[in-house]
């Protein structure tokens, strides 16, 4: 009967180490398997410069829609005040019927206003930065390259349109800002929109863009990791 008690003693022992073995084995399958986030975040880090190379070596590619559409909604809806968009390499020349005051080269001019678009764009960089890091078959991931494009494009034009009613407004004369103050637009107006613009949505809406994208993913890596 001692012996006997003597071996369950023993088993009861030895069963909190053998747990805490197991427990550890199952760490480092943990560690083993790594951390799918972290990985696609430094996968998308190295992808950022090859993004951002193509971004501005295609640059006048790129800003070729948002000329069309800034020149459609400006022109098509402002008649009166602007005449055209003219693209300049990855430059914007948008073209007013605003009279200067003073004279050019003894002739009287319009104004002209130059707006940069790649300072809205530069979310292209981004999502491809991170589509390229999700696993995604290659269907999928040139689905959401399009996707990403049309949205940085979109909001591209947002920052386009409010630039140029600012410059009105605020930047080029009296002459220029009164013809800001009689058109549609309160002033308030346009100041709130020009910030949305060139705060905040070329930053947080390629990023929103991308979650609802990959939900699935984020809700499986996520959401349950944290559970």
């Amino acid at each position: 009967m001692s012996s006997m008690d003597d071996q369950e003693k023993n088993k009861e022992q030895e069963q909190p180490g053998d747990v805490a073995e197991s427990g550890d084995a199952g760490g480092d399958e943990k560690e083993s398997g790594g951390n799918p986030i972290k990985e696609m975040f430094l996968l998308a880090a190295l992808y950022l410069p090859l993004g951002f190379f193509l971004w501005f070596f295609f640059a006048s590619a790129l800003m070729f829609p948002t000329a069309r559409l800034s020149e459609w909604l400006l022109t098509g809806f402002f008649s009166d005040i602007f005449d055209q968009v003219v693209q300049l390499d990855f430059h914007l020349e948008i073209q007013t019927l605003i009279i200067l005051p003073e004279q050019v080269d003894g002739q009287t001019a319009a104004l002209n206003i130059f707006i940069n678009p790649m300072i809205y764009a530069w979310g292209m960089a981004l999502l491809f930065g991170l589509i390229m890091a999700t696993p995604l078959t290659a269907r999928r991931r040139l689905a959401q390259l399009l996707v990403a494009f049309v949205v940085v494009t979109l909001v591209t034009v947002w920052g386009v349109f409010w630039e140029t009613w600012v410059d009105l407004a605020f930047r080029s004369g009296p002459e220029a800002g009164q013809v800001a103050r009689d058109a549609i637009f309160p002033m308030n107006m346009i100041a709130l929109c020009y910030q949305l613009g060139y705060l905040m949505f070329p930053a947080v809406v390629p990023v929103a863009a991308w979650i609802l994208m990959n939900r699935p993913f984020i809700e499986q890596y996520v959401l349950r990791g944290r559970r």
